[in-house]
């Protein structure tokens, strides 16, 4: 019906009433430059504009609504309360985006466009905008109702309505909620991305769509069939709740998306940092700015960091003083790596990674059960404190309290603290560096090489006059002159020994995986591992360089092992030889022992074999 009635027989009809000021109030009416215009009215007075008048009772309503419609008018309804969406311009709005060209110079295409931007873009707008009245950050309020075609020189009709807003601490512009009107005109609202944004690479979003999906972050929906039942009271509800809801999930996302990962240095400690140790430091430091807080009290906060007190309900708790100085909106960190500085050679050395390390801003992120804890422990830091002659004067009157929890099984210890490059950091202050670009180089070669520790051999010397301090598993190891005179004597005497000829001598500079070895030697696919301790025991020496060595020799699969070599200042007595025979059978290890002298003045004396 009304087949015949073209855009410009409405366009003249409608002019016609507006200049008759004939504009009914009716429950439907066509929206024509912001007037509402009853839809049978229009029918008829094109039909009167003719000279053919007929019946408005014989004017099937919807028929006439269908057929506006059809050729671009927007059909609404006139008496909604409160401006709140309505199933009619709904459903205008799901027709008229099947348009898609949009003619600048065409009166009907600049009436969708006003309509589209004064109803439901402007609707979509006052949602976002009654959300950021309950605290929501808006991101984005616009009225964007056209864009670009792929059509060179064209426009078309967004075929959605949207605004978006994120949680008022969020870090960015990118994910984030939004609220809108989809293209089939029902209201929704989920988390979402800048799907155009260029920063974003394809396993992102794929990791985005996966994770919202998991979470059931993904689109709420009211359908243009259901509006009448809602109310903005009812829509700003639902949605505050549901946004509300996923605030864990939006950090969950964020922290997957854009992971944190920060390098911060722990206070030097040879006691695995479960309690303090004995320092030099000044109580007339105290106060001054240019002074390390150990320094000035003899003690770190971080000398706790792995004290099994502190394991509470699975959870690791302690303090980092490169947490205090993190963005104030940070609550999360992916990776922390941690490192530390020796104190008497300012060496680094790489001591740890945690994963999803938990910040904790407050009392509140703490816990009474964990500050419990904490109070009444502090009478024995304060006795650990007395021990090693630190200040106690400060934690009596300022309680330790933690800042960051992990889960020790996301740990990753390294066995051999890794000896950093000496320019691996410009600044040493306690602030949490941002591992990326060359640190993060740095730092991801140390992790494949845990992970899938190779053999990498460099001929050479590499020892050094001064000494230094490695942590290592079950102990510490002092990486002192008395270590480098065995290691500098071995490399000359490997060079020199006929047995070794032909061999690439190498004392630490060969590391398998991040373990430096003391020594090695390699002729093709032969290869022969040394390991040097210092003591005037040889069972003490084989103890602490046994468990070392076979690491060593079996982390590499790849490689084969010829000899397994310990050296030691002790030489063995027959008991000792009785062990050494019966350990290398039982464990069936090409191991040998060999002496050194410390006395003796000719270099090929100085290695005996045993």
């Amino acid at each position: 019906m009304f087949n015949d009635l073209t855009q410009n027989d409405v366009i003249n009809s409608l002019n016609e009433l507006i200049k008759q000021g004939s504009i009914n109030d009716t429950q439907y009416a066509v929206w024509w430059k912001e007037k509402l215009v009853s839809p049978a009215r229009v029918i008829t007075t094109h039909y009167d504009l003719q000279g053919t008048t007929i019946n408005r009772k014989s004017i099937n309503t919807d028929q006439a609504q269908s057929r506006l419609l059809e050729l671009g008018f927007p059909i609404v309804e006139s008496n909604i309360q409160d401006n709140f969406f309505s199933e009619k311009e709904l459903k205008s709005f799901q027709i008229l985006l099947a348009r898609k060209d949009y003619d600048s110079t065409n009166a009907v295409d600049i009436n969708i466009g006003s309509f589209l931007r004064e109803t439901v873009w402007s609707k979509t707008q006052l949602w976002a905008e009654k959300l950021e009245q309950l605290g929501w950050k808006l991101v984005s309020k616009r009225k964007g109702w056209n864009t670009r075609h792929q059509k060179k020189g064209f426009q078309t009709y967004k075929q959605y309505a949207w605004c978006s807003l994120k949680p008022e601490d969020g870090e960015n512009n990118l994910l984030l909620f939004t609220v809108g009107v989809g293209s089939t005109g029902s209201l929704e609202y989920k988390m979402d991305i800048q799907w155009n944004d260029k920063s974003f690479t394809q396993s992102q979003k794929d990791l985005f769509f996966n994770l919202r999906e998991e979470h059931k972050a993904s689109f709420q929906v009211i359908e243009k069939s259901d509006v009448s039942k809602h109310s903005w009271r009812s829509l700003i509800d639902k949605s505050d709740k549901f946004f509300t809801s996923h605030l864990s999930t939006y950090t969950e996302i964020y922290y997957a998306l854009w992971p944190e990962r920060r390098l911060m240095r722990l206070v030097y400690n040879d006691n695995n940092w479960q309690s303090p140790i004995e320092r030099y430091w000044n109580p007339k430091w105290q106060g001054r700015t240019d002074k390390a807080h150990h320094d000035q009290y003899g003690f770190g906060f971080e000398e706790w960091l792995f004290n099994p007190r502190y394991l509470i309900n699975g959870f690791q708790y302690g303090y980092v003083r490169g947490i205090d100085t993190m963005p104030e909106n940070s609550s999360f960190i992916n990776e922390l790596y941690l490192y530390t500085l020796d104190h008497k050679t300012n060496k680094k050395f790489l001591v740890a990674k945690l994963k999803n390390v938990k910040i904790l801003r407050n009392e509140e992120d703490i816990g009474e059960d964990v500050l419990d804890v904490f109070e009444s422990g502090r009478d024995e830091m304060l006795l650990e404190l007395e021990k090693v002659k630190a200040d106690t004067k400060l934690l009596r009157n300022m309680p330790l309290k933690p800042n960051l929890s992990f889960d020790l099984n996301d740990v990753l210890n390294y066995e051999d603290s890794v000896l950093l490059p000496d320019d691996f950091l410009k600044i040493h202050r306690f602030i949490p560096n941002k591992v990326e670009g060359n640190l993060a180089n740095i730092v991801g070669e140390i992790d494949e090489s845990f992970k899938n520790p190779k053999l990498n051999f460099n001929e050479g010397n590499g020892t050094g006059s001064n000494s230094y301090s490695q942590n290592v598993s079950g102990g510490k190891r002092n990486v002192n002159r008395t270590h480098s005179d065995i290691t500098n004597d071995l490399h000359r005497f490997l060079l020199a020994s006929s047995e070794y000829k032909g061999y690439s001598i190498s004392t630490e500079r060969t590391k398998i995986g991040n373990n430096l070895v003391d020594c090695a030697a390699k002729k093709g696919e032969k290869l022969h591992l040394f390991e040097a301790k210092t003591t005037n025991s040889f069972l003490m020496n084989v103890r602490l360089a046994l468990g070392q060595i076979i690491e060593y020799a079996l982390l590499d699969k790849s490689v084969v092992i010829e000899k397994l070599l310990i050296i030691g200042p002790a030489e063995p007595n027959q008991r000792d030889l009785e062990y050494l025979d019966s350990l290398k059978k039982i464990l069936e290890l090409p191991l040998t022992y060999w002496s050194y002298s410390f006395e003796e003045k000719i270099l090929s004396k100085k290695f005996k074999k045993h």
